[in-house]
């Protein structure tokens, strides 16, 4: 019996890693960072830097897509301004660490930092990208192209630890995964008229902070439990004015639903101010998530991510009921802005 349950046992094993290694595909690519650390080498030396160690950088897979990524936000990119930043005094004082800090990662498992985040996700949604750890003049790490070729952005920090690294890793899978669940979310809301479908469009921004919760793990632990004590105190006091912020993006939908634009991009551009350091997509989103999980329990919550519309009238519905237990008050979702964008049924104020 004892062998049979062994046997039992080590299958069991086998299976659930398997489970993992289908779930979760990363793969690593330094090669921007190696080139760069490649050319501060050779500044160090004395040794000219000639165009060939520049093409290094710019054909590198990373730099390419990071180019084309800032592109897409609209903001200014060019290879001479990237040069300047490579050969600035301050990058070259941080060399050494830059280079242990990409030693280091090259060595860390990146799949069990993204596992972390599948009891988050639905069973059937798989988390598939390419990683990049990228030398860069902004301090963001983010995902791109999650529709048709999933990347991660890491910036290089040598001033991360290691739990704050792999809480990164994992924040930034979830949006693969998150974006995986949903991706029949936008025909789903093709039908709506064009105001309506752009304020459902930027629901989904709401992701930010079922990242945080994913990544933390439950929401009994402090969802900057990874961060230094500088992080979780300014979270605690962003999340004082969580309310404010709620009413604040539903504003934002109003305003987008009753054509209270002029053009879409603006806004879009207003939409952006709410990413912020972690702003109302990460506070709003998370405050959402923990009550959606609290109140009917982590399935009910990954049902809303196949549909963003779903968790603003699931965490009405949760609030609403705290409301009459008198165990808040909670800020809830217009119904003009649930109606707008044709949410289910769901208490609203």
């Amino acid at each position: 019996m004892k062998s049979r349950a062994l046997f039992v046992l080590m299958i069991m094993l086998v299976a659930m890693g398997a489970s993992s290694d289908d779930h979760v595909q990363l793969s690593l690519n330094t090669s921007e960072a190696d080139a760069v650390l490649a050319i501060l080498s050779k500044q160090a030396s004395g040794h000219p830097v000639v165009e060939a160690d520049w093409q290094k950088v710019f054909a590198s897979e990373p730099y390419v897509r990071l180019k084309q990524r800032e592109a897409s936000m609209h903001r200014d990119f060019s290879d001479d301004d990237f040069k300047g930043f490579v050969l600035a005094a301050d990058l070259a004082k941080r060399a050494a660490s830059l280079r242990r800090t990409l030693y280091a990662w090259k060595k860390a498992d990146l799949t069990a930092s993204a596992s972390r985040i599948l009891p988050y996700l639905p069973a059937d949604v798989r988390v598939k990208a390419s990683v990049y750890p990228v030398i860069k003049p902004k301090s963001n790490s983010f995902v791109f192209e999650t529709d048709k070729n999933p990347a991660i952005f890491l910036y290089l920090d040598p001033e991360q630890s290691r739990s704050e690294f792999e809480n990164i890793v994992a924040h930034e899978s979830h949006h693969i995964g998150f974006r995986e669940a949903g991706k029949r979310y936008d025909e789903r809301i093709k039908s709506l008229p064009e105001n309506a479908q752009k304020a459902a469009e930027w629901m989904g921004a709401f992701g930010e902070g079922l990242a945080v919760l994913a990544a933390a793990g439950s929401t009994e632990v402090h969802p900057m439990k990874d961060f230094n004590n500088d992080q979780r105190v300014r979270w605690d006091q962003d999340m004082k004015f969580v309310d404010q912020q709620l009413i604040q993006v539903n504003q934002f939908f109003l305003d987008v639903i009753t054509g209270g634009f002029a053009k879409p991009e603006v806004a879009d551009h207003e939409a952006f101010t709410f990413f912020g350091y972690r702003g109302p997509w990460y506070t709003v989103g998370y405050l959402m998530g923990r009550t959606v999980e609290k109140r009917y329990g982590r399935r009910a919550l990954i049902e809303c991510m196949t549909d963003p519309r779903q968790l603003l009238a699931k965490y009405n519905e949760a609030a609403a009921e705290i409301n009459a237990a008198r165990k808040g008050p909670l800020q809830l979702w217009s119904a003009e802005v649930l109606q707008g964008v044709g949410a289910p049924d769901a208490a609203a104020k």
